[in-house]
């Protein structure tokens, strides 16, 4: 794919992530307690996001994380516009420690990730997986950067409404959420669809072929009743 000035500068934040510095106002943030990365990899679609100045262009975004044989992630994160284009960019995804929860992301060919070190504690922080790593909570500590990922766009709501709940728990605003464009939010497991249009009423029956000529014949030339 080709990469757009956008993108190149977008892509430096960790795997749609920004640096991930505790504030000291900010409570710890909680995250997963464990996490498998080789369930972790594949193909995730954003459902939503904080608005980030590196994802601008972007009606919507996916990544596709592919695990490496030294235990690091290959990382490509795709930027989807709203005209049908995309740009992508690969990087490298290590894990601070053997829980696997918090990662260092870097994208080496980038200045951006250059310019600005990745910090010792991860810049991508997964918040909550679910058992059957279908979706995931990911943000930074200073509650700057949030991301809801799954691995189709189309979700339940009441599973999008379970991660609204898991974020505002650990100090994030939901007001600041941002759906993506491809995402479709189910209501009671299905799709919503616009309700169908009523049926136009059906026409009446036309009358028999006699009653109209009879009725189209002048009064004169109807025959007249015989009386006695």
């Amino acid at each position: 794919m080709k990469l757009y000035p956008l993108s190149i500068s977008l892509l430096a934040a960790a795997l749609f992530s920004s640096c991930a510095t505790q504030t000291q106002s900010a409570k710890p943030l909680k995250t997963a307690a464990s996490v498998d990365l080789k369930r972790y990899s594949g193909t995730w679609f954003e459902i939503a996001r904080y608005p980030k100045w590196f994802q601008s262009g972007c009606n919507s975004a996916k990544a596709e994380y592919s695990p490496k044989k030294d235990g690091t992630i290959k990382v490509v994160n795709i930027c989807l516009r709203g005209d049908g284009s995309s740009s992508s960019i690969e990087g490298v995804a290590k894990p601070v420690d053997a829980k696997a929860n918090r990662l260092q992301v870097s994208f080496p060919n980038n200045w951006y990730t250059k310019a600005i070190p990745v910090s010792k504690e991860g810049n991508y922080w997964i918040i909550d997986v679910s058992p059957d790593y279908r979706r995931a909570i990911v943000g930074t500590p200073d509650r700057r950067s949030l991301w809801f990922l799954s691995r189709s766009p189309v979700i339940a709501t009441k599973d999008f409404e379970a991660m609204k709940a898991t974020a505002t728990e650990q100090g994030f605003d939901m007001s600041n959420l941002r759906i993506d464009g491809h995402t479709k939010i189910e209501s009671r497991g299905r799709v919503a669809k616009k309700p169908a249009a009523p049926a136009p009423p059906k026409a009446a029956p036309a009358p028999p072929a006699k009653a109209k000529a009879a009725a189209a014949r002048p009064a004169s030339a109807r025959p007249e009743k015989l009386t006695h």
